[in-house]
């Protein structure tokens, strides 16, 4: 894959796939392939109804990737790596996911992306939700939600969401989903219901 093609894309999850797929097979066999976890997590899941500007990776990032960023315009800036011509930017929070959190390989905007889990992604967009009051991120649980209800495994989800304690944002998430279950409401209704917070 041709990085040059990729980052003439326009923005939206197909460049965000493209190049979050090209970033991990940067790394070698018997190197652990960074796992995306975030807003772009969101994106890919969500098929665009969400987009971010940042592309989250929890891995630690290697020399010879580290090499294979700079030469092709990749700046480090702490542990973002910009690439400012193209508008990407790459940050590496974390060296690995938490103890509960599982990643998977899933087939999306055309590539193969080892990517969070649905169900750990969602605990997480719940819990920023409930515990910063975050709108964006009750919005973004909600977008989730619709797009993944018929694969998610619900069961993990639940026992995910009790043992994270955000049991109130959950099933206040249902609750306004099920509402509107044969129409979907304005992005001001879900805005005006994410900034309430939980019920």
């Amino acid at each position: 894959m041709e990085i040059a093609w990729i980052l003439a894309l326009e923005d939206g999850p197909a460049k965000t796939a493209a190049m979050v797929a090209w970033i991990q097979c940067l790394f070698a066999a018997e190197q652990p392939k960074p796992v995306l976890v975030g807003g772009a997590a969101v994106e890919l899941y969500t098929g665009g109804a969400c987009t971010t500007d940042d592309i989250d990776m929890v891995g630690s990032i290697t020399p010879n990737v580290e090499t294979a960023l700079s030469e092709v315009g990749f700046e480090r800036q702490g542990r973002h790596w910009v690439h400012e011509g193209a508008q990407v930017f790459v940050e590496f929070p974390n060296s690995t996911l938490e103890v509960d959190e599982r990643a998977e390989w899933h087939e999306l905007e055309g590539q193969r992306v080892w990517i969070i889990s649905a169900e750990d992604l969602l605990v997480d967009r719940l819990g920023s939700w409930q515990y910063w009051r975050s709108p964006v991120d009750g919005v973004n649980a909600l977008l989730l939600w619709w797009a993944l209800r018929d694969t998610i495994d619900l069961a993990r989800l639940n026992i995910r969401v009790k043992k994270a304690g955000w049991t109130r944002a959950w099933l206040s998430l249902r609750r306004f989903a099920d509402a509107y279950e044969d129409t979907r409401p304005s992005p001001e209704e879900m805005e005006r219901w994410a900034s309430a917070g939980p019920q």
